[in-house]
């Protein structure tokens, strides 16, 4: 099993990332954060936003351990492949939806494709990096880019949970990266250190996409 890890500042890119993998070669994409969706939903949260979000992580990494969102994922990865396996099918599934714990079959656009091939988005503290580097092909994958033009991709995004101006963006960025943070908390500053290779994302979408398709095209000769 390839599993690619992501990790990223706020509005990085990150996204595009995952959407060439799922759309173009056949990954099937999970999300860390989508866990912490599901706590909100167990707590019948239905108005939040991203500090509420960030709360929610901390609470449950301090709780039940740093690494807890990178072991709840890792169960539903196995807990698909063993049901593909157990009725037979293709190994041919979509990307989880990011606002519930339900997965959808979907045919490939692409002629690629590798067996359990899984891309995992979301990482945000190092105990999470840790459990899933106990999987040798594991790889993390890094984006970066400069914080004003993530500001301006965020506004031009407008997910329901973004802050809405550069006051409210300082704060949570700055808690993001792990700045003033306890080792529970967020913590991406210290993740992209661990990174196996890192992308910047400083220019246009065709430039980025240039250097993701590069990145993939390296990584899966290595890992095929």
């Amino acid at each position: 099993m390839l599993i690619l890890g992501v990790v990223g500042q706020i509005a990085s890119g990150k996204g595009i990332l995952v959407n060439y993998l799922t759309r173009h070669l056949g990954f099937t994409s999970f999300s860390l954060s989508s866990i912490v969706h599901e706590e909100l939903k167990k707590r019948e949260i239905k108005k939040f936003d991203r500090t509420i979000l960030q709360n929610i992580g901390d609470k449950l990494r301090k709780k039940e351990g740093d690494d807890v969102l990178a072991r709840r994922t890792m169960e539903a990865i196995q807990t698909i492949e063993n049901r593909r396996s157990k009725a037979g099918v293709e190994d041919r599934w979509s990307k989880i939806d990011h606002q519930s714990s339900n997965f959808y079959p979907q045919p490939l656009s692409s002629t690629f494709h590798h067996p359990s091939s899984i891309i995992i988005d979301g990482i945000r503290n190092p105990a999470e990096i840790e459990f899933f580097k106990k999987n040798q092909n594991f790889v993390l994958i890094g984006v970066k880019a400069k914080r004003e033009l993530r500001y301006q991709r965020l506004i031009s995004r407008n997910k329901k949970w973004d802050p809405k101006n550069y006051e409210d963006f300082l704060k949570v960025d700055r808690r993001d990266l792990g700045i003033g943070q306890n080792k529970s908390g967020q913590q991406v500053g210290k993740c992209l250190a661990y990174c196996d290779y890192t992308l910047k994302n400083n220019k246009d979408l065709k430039d980025f996409q240039r250097k993701v398709e590069k990145l993939m095209g390296k990584l899966l000769i290595i890992k095929s």
